[in-house]
């Protein structure tokens, strides 16, 4: 174990300890450590545990062991205008972990989640059927605690800020990387990059080392800082004047020039997913009597124009300045059919559609097949059940409408938009079913913001703290 690790385990064991919102914090910060492993790995069979999945799970107790919110939990899994469909999905995800691998035993070929060699073998139980379904089952779990206390004001503006200081950690996370790799020191990230994975952080596309920042990968950098940035970008109206107009528009340009420098394929399309996307919004902020911060509408497209006539005049006095950008972008995205990467990741995806069809449409077990493609991870995985469980779940979601209150309804619409972005990367470089707990987080936010009616802020001086990351336990009982 290294010393970041047990400085995390200590700042994880005082945020689960305090009332306050630290574990929060925590929670958000610790997605940029996506390379370092918080226990011996001889200790857990090689499976890595990460920071952000060990505070998720001290964040899911502390919240579900918090007075009044276990009533809230069941009410919240049996409610079918809540998280029924997400729970059944579970359910039938944990039963299929063990039944499936024992049912089609050697008689389907897929491309084991935990293989070291990723070629198409027989279907056997293995220990991704444990590891996958905990996995997801925490994911999950952490989609019912924000259920519970996202419909409180203070646990609203507490996330808000902890997006943004996980979004400013992405940032800081990809600098020292690139700095230290140009200057050579390199070696001195090593105690951040213990895990078992395949760690690609000294590759070079187009002449530039990749930006990888502490994660295993560049794709593995680039897509979390394009949902970073997405989050907020169409959450940015809910935040105060002076994070609003200054903090949060930085970030976000920042993070958009970190997935650039990423030179992840799976972050460009998703870059221009989110630039649609935000268009998108934007007409619908203009549209919307009621939209917050809608004065700042005007703004916003005078800077986006401003910007694109002075790049106009900078091409017309430099024509060939955006070669290097389109040689990049053309061997990146537009060639990426060519690369051995592409095509090994096409064959796991292939295998894994094959192996849902011949399992009938039955799927292999949650945890028995690698994709590359989180959608058929899903109906490779779980099977039809499984996929239709999930994607009723989702839709339904998304076509539940806001509470009328414009600050809810805008932290709602900002939520969903900030989901499309993940969506179609997930499509690209999705290797296992897993929703994740960001995912999830913001699956239960939209879940409890379109459930329940808001309340008010405890008042200054009051006996519930304004901090706190347990939000009042009336939120919970009102639904």
């Amino acid at each position: 174990m290294t010393w970041p690790a047990i400085l995390f385990w200590l700042l994880i064991f005082t945020g689960a300890y305090q009332r306050g919102p630290l574990l929060l914090y925590i929670f958000a910060v610790a997605g940029a450590f996506g390379s370092l492993q918080m226990v011996p790995g001889d200790m857990v069979g090689g499976v890595n545990l990460l920071p952000q999945s060990i505070c998720a799970v001290f964040l899911v107790a502390k919240v579900l062991l918090s007075k009044g919110h276990m009533v809230g939990a069941l009410n919240a899994v049996l409610d079918p205008a809540k998280l029924r469909l997400l729970f059944l999905f579970l359910a039938y995800g944990l039963l299929s972990a063990y039944a499936m691998p024992r049912l089609f035993t050697h008689s389907v070929e897929v491309i084991p989640i935990s293989a070291p060699v990723l070629e198409p073998v027989a279907l056997e139980p293995t220990a991704a059927n444990i590891t996958q379904p905990a996995y997801m089952a925490l994911s999950i779990g952490v989609t019912l605690a924000f259920t519970l206390v996202g419909g409180g004001t203070n646990f609203q503006r507490h996330y808000l800020q902890a997006v943004l200081l996980g979004g400013i950690r992405l940032i800081g996370t990809g600098l020292v990387d690139f700095l230290l790799a140009t200057a050579g020191l390199a070696d001195l990230l090593e105690p951040f990059r213990n895990a078992s994975y395949a760690l690609l952080v000294d590759v070079e596309a187009a002449g530039a080392k990749r930006v990888v920042g502490l994660m295993p990968e560049a794709s593995a950098y680039g897509a979390p800082c394009v949902g970073a940035a997405a989050s907020l970008a169409f959450l940015r109206p809910c935040f105060p004047n002076v994070l609003r107009d200054l903090i949060v528009p930085a970030t976000t340009l920042g993070l958009i020039a970190m997935a650039v420098l990423s030179t992840s394929s799976t972050a460009y399309v998703g870059l221009g997913v989110f630039g649609v996307v935000y268009a998108l919004n934007w007409l619908r902020r203009l549209l919307s009597p009621s939209a917050l911060a809608r004065n700042g509408l005007k703004w916003e497209a005078v800077t986006a124009i401003a910007a694109f006539l002075v790049f106009l005049f900078v091409l017309a006095l430099t024509p060939r300045l955006l070669d290097p950008v389109f040689d990049t972008a053309n061997e990146l995205v537009f060639q990426k059919s060519q690369s051995k990467s592409y095509i090994e990741r096409n064959m796991w995806t292939k295998v894994g559609m094959d192996a849902f069809f011949a399992t009938n449409g039955l799927g292999v077990g949650l945890g028995s097949a690698r994709t590359s493609n989180w959608y058929v991870a899903i109906l490779s995985n779980t099977g039809i059940i499984g996929g239709t469980l999930l994607a009723l779940f989702i839709v339904r979601l998304f076509l539940r409408r806001g509470p009328p209150e414009p600050g809810a309804a805008e932290f709602v619409a900002g939520l969903k938009f900030s989901l499309l972005p993940g969506f179609v990367m997930a499509a690209l470089a999705g290797t296992t079913p897993d929703i994740g707990v960001g995912m999830g987080a913001t699956f239960g936010l939209i879940t409890s913001l379109a459930s329940a009616p808001q309340l008010p802020s405890p008042p200054s001086g009051s006996a519930m703290p304004a901090d706190r990351v347990i939000a009042d336990s009336r939120v919970a009982d009102s639904r």
